[in-house]
């Protein structure tokens, strides 16, 4: 008989991700159902250090910590979802420290299991989508040609091709710029319209972030790749992300007091609200 044990691993989701609690969920019963026994960790006690790179000292000692607590788990994989942790645990935690594991990017897991994930896309997800496709991260993981393979294989999803290909690795690498964010939202309009897209999918959340103000602009949808999978398994996890978008001034409602005292109602109020609240230019 075929050994039906669950294979252990680390979900390793960081610190970004942390405002979309149903991308978190949705990955670890995508992971589950795959067959992994996902033991999911993340926030400032796993940070990579990308937030210290400009005090090596404290990177260093950040990505020692990380790495020393990935050890204790005692499991042989970690898989990341950021790729900015991803790419640094291989370009700078791993090189200077002991890794007792091994390390896995989440889409090459899920399409290296695909065979397995495809009986569970049972329900059609009836959309044309153009994927929001960056160049820099192609190097640790062939994202942009398995991505759309993933997406392909849920019932009723077309997927289209565009010819805007955005540099560096996620749209954060955007933002110091001066005007790259806008010719990105432009091109992606642009790419919607000749298409005839109904929804532009991000591979990264913090790219989804950027683009989800489109969709409170009613420009075009917007989700990320994981929604769709994870609608397609029937997963009914609110995206809650997205209605505190649309919302904007009116977020802090949605949210409720007890949600924001939890995390601060200065902080919400000085780097929460005003990302809520933030809206693409939109091209002419």
């Amino acid at each position: 008989m075929p050994d039906l044990t669950p294979t252990p691993i680390t979900f390793w989701y960081g610190c970004n991700v942390l405002r979309h609690g149903d991308i978190i969920r949705s990955c670890l019963d995508i992971l589950r159902a795959l067959g992994f026994d996902a033991l999911p960790v993340g926030g400032p006690d796993y940070c990579c250090g990308t937030v210290k790179d400009a005090n090596q000292t404290a990177a260093g000692g950040m990505a020692t910590r990380t790495v020393a607590r990935f050890n204790a788990l005692q499991r042989e994989r970690v898989v990341a979802w950021c790729p900015s942790c991803h790419s640094h645990m291989h370009e700078f935690m791993g090189p200077a420290n002991h890794m007792h594991f091994a390390m896995t990017y989440l889409v090459d897991l899920i399409y290296a299991n695909r065979d397995r994930l495809a009986p569970l896309l049972v329900h059609a997800v009836p959309l044309r989508v153009l994927l929001h496709r960056h160049l820099g991260f192609n190097e640790h993981s062939p994202v942009n040609r398995v991505v759309p393979e993933l997406l392909r294989m849920i019932p009723a999803v077309e997927v289209v091709e565009g010819d805007t290909p955005v540099p560096g690795y996620m749209c954060a690498s955007l933002q110091a710029v001066p005007g790259a964010i806008d010719d990105m939202i432009a091109g992606t309009l642009h790419a919607v319209k000749v298409s005839g897209a109904d929804a532009v999918v991000s591979i990264f959340h913090q790219c989804y972030r950027e683009l989800c103000g489109l969709e409170a602009l009613g420009a075009t949808q917007v989700y990320n790749y994981i929604h769709l999978l994870a609608r397609s398994m029937g997963l009914a996890y609110e995206d809650e992300y997205k209605a505190w978008k649309k919302a904007g001034d009116g977020a802090a409602q949605l949210i409720g007091a007890g949600r924001i005292a939890q995390v601060g109602v200065r902080l919400f109020e000085r780097a929460v609200l005003p990302e809520l609240k933030k809206r693409p230019v939109l091209p002419g």
